[in-house]
């Protein structure tokens, strides 16, 4: 005889995840105060809660324990009778703590012999069951992340074609730069007032001063980074709530392909319903009685398990979904009858156990066990399952919010560092140059400054792929406000690459960050190979002011530090420098 479920074998080492451990022992316990509300064994309703409560929580503590030094030890895959072996002890455990408090609050509890049998059904079948399934669902829900982010990268290729995508390209490039436009004109226009020849260069200086800090461009700038399309990771039980969502939109699909590829064997469904039915006949029949009403109840799941199994040959997945549902109204079906030819109220099953609870159990654990098994993760896997319509509504949406967001940023990257760096530049510019009356500089400054504002989206698309010319560029603004010992290491000069771009605005935002921030007046740059793949930007200014916290913490400078080096930078203090250490992956 084959195992329950196919891949399901004595043999075989099960993956383990203890994070589901507590579900189990709430279900559990769920189950049994539900039984025991039915059978009228109790006193006093609020004892019975108390003690299922206080139960609740010994077993947490104890199944947590038992998690923690399987963790201790490294026990991450288990077969299945050691799987069994320690579901029965801390069952067997439970069951003499429930014993005990069942006597202090009053609770009358089964036979003992009884109590054996659930005992052995829960720690043998169930709990063993419940782990090695569930096991599954984070291997599952990871194949999902990935399968996402081919249909991602899918979908983006055929979007950077398509006629839609152009032409939100074009609606969004338009909208920002119809406001850049809008306020760098108006500042161009202060800028020109401000510069009235009848001032001297000190009294210029000052109208135009606060001009150049840009503030609406700032204001402009934190907008376009602020959009926000990445939903916030939100976690429950260990795993990306995002993740769930996308399994659920893809159930369907996922089901209907694993029930036509691998459906479930027959004994599965009987076996499963045979655990779910048990409990109840060890709770309310006699073993004569048992005798006679078992039978029969197991004779009708075989006549259904044929019935599933035949509809799913015949490709008629709603017939046996379906099936699997009424299956599940059997016990009560049966009961039913029995209380009819011979009334016993000892033997009525509880209608909210047999018309509710276990119907719905029985149907939502027969999908379960269809969908969290090896088969599904391989169609995923190999992309052998089809997305559902929701799955790709979802896809598309998601390209489009991350097309949007990197344009966004891309534009606010370009304010801050080309447009506002360059702003600063030339306002320190005109304070050297007011300071030496140097009215030939103070005008060549000013008209660079209205060059620039008059057509702020000049350099925009400008990406050069040479790193010693895009580092040059980032560098010209500061020439003559900063000493600037600059090396590059030779092993980089064949270097070409798209992310050379983000070096230079690394460049350049620490270089600002250097002059404005720390008042430094001689930076030593370094930019190095640190490996095959990665480059290090170092720098070690003589700023007299030491970085913040909040510096470290906030602001668009920080975003673009950790969006080029994933994280990767530091900023100290030694002595009387700083040094910024960043490390970022330069793909040739």
């Amino acid at each position: 005889m084959g195992p329950l479920v196919p891949g399901l074998g004595s043999r075989t080492k099960y993956k383990m995840d203890y994070s589901l451990l507590p579900l189990g022992v709430i279900l559990m316990e769920f189950s049994v105060f539900a039984t025991q509300y039915a059978s009228d064994s109790y006193s006093s309703l609020a004892d019975l809660m108390l003690m299922r409560l206080v139960h609740t929580m010994g077993m947490l503590i104890l199944a947590l324990s038992v998690g923690w030094v399987l963790i201790r030890k490294k026990y991450f895959e288990l077969n299945y009778l050691t799987i069994a072996l320690i579901c029965t002890v801390v069952i067997v455990l439970g069951d003499l703590m429930h014993g005990y408090l069942a006597g202090a609050f009053g609770v009358d509890l089964i036979s003992f012999y009884r109590r054996i049998g659930i005992v052995l059904l829960q720690g043998v079948l169930w709990f063993p069951a419940l782990m090695i399934v569930l096991g599954n669902r984070r291997e599952i829900i990871q194949s999902f992340r990935a399968y996402e982010q081919r249909l991602i990268a899918a979908t983006r290729a055929r979007s950077r074609r398509s006629k839609e995508f152009k032409a939100l390209q074009r609606k969004i490039q338009s909208g920002i730069q119809e406001e850049l436009f809008l306020l760098c004109g108006s500042l161009k226009d202060s800028l020109v007032t401000a510069n009235d020849s009848a001032m001297d260069l000190a009294e210029r200086n000052d109208a135009i001063r606060p001009l150049l800090v840009g503030e609406d461009l700032r204001k402009f700038s934190r907008k376009l980074e602020s959009i926000e399309t990445q939903t916030i990771g939100r976690r429950f039980l260990g795993i990306d709530t995002r993740s769930i969502s996308l399994l659920i939109k893809q159930f369907g699909i996922l089901y209907t392909s694993t029930v036509r590829n691998a459906p479930l064997r027959r004994r599965a469904y009987i076996l499963v319903f045979i655990a779910l039915v048990t409990p109840p006949y060890i709770n309310f029949y006699s073993f004569s009685e048992s005798l006679i009403s078992y039978p029969v109840l197991i004779g009708l799941i075989f006549i259904f398990a044929n019935l599933i199994t035949q509809s799913q040959r015949a490709r008629s997945l709603r017939s046996s979904t379906v099936l699997i549902f009424l299956a599940g109204l059997l016990p009560l079906i049966t009961n039913v009858a029995g209380q009819a030819i011979y009334h016993d109220p000892q033997t009525r099953f509880p209608i909210l156990i047999t018309a509710v609870a276990f119907p719905v159990a029985y149907y939502i654990f027969m999908e379960l066990f269809q969908v969290l098994r090896p088969t599904p993760l391989s169609l995923i896997q190999n992309d052998e399952l089809k997305a559902s319509q929701a799955l790709q509504d979802e896809i598309r949406k998601t390209v489009t919010e991350e097309f949007s967001y990197n344009l966004s940023h891309q534009w606010a990257v370009y304010i801050h560092g080309k447009i506002l760096t360059r702003l600063a530049a030339n306002s320190l510019k005109l304070e050297v140059a007011s300071k030496a009356e140097n009215s030939k500089e103070f005008e060549q400054t000013v008209e660079r400054l209205v060059a620039l504002l008059k057509e702020p989206d000049a350099e925009f698309e400008f990406a050069s792929s040479e790193l010693h010319k895009e580092v040059a560029s980032r560098l010209d603004p500061w020439v003559g406000l900063l000493d600037i010992d600059l090396h590059i290491d030779p092993a980089l000069g064949s270097i070409h690459s798209p992310r050379v771009r983000d070096l230079g605005e690394v460049i350049e935002e620490l270089i600002s960050n250097s002059i404005r921030h720390g008042k430094a007046k001689k930076i030593e740059l370094k930019v190095v190979r640190s490996d095959a793949k990665d480059v290090e930007i170092i720098a070690v200014d003589d700023s007299t002011v030491a970085p913040t916290s909040a510096e470290k913490k906030s602001g668009l400078g920080t975003r673009i530090f950790n969006l080029a080096s994933d994280g990767r930078w530091s900023i100290k203090r030694i002595g009387s420098t700083t040094e910024f250490r960043l490390t970022m992956t330069l793909e040739n």
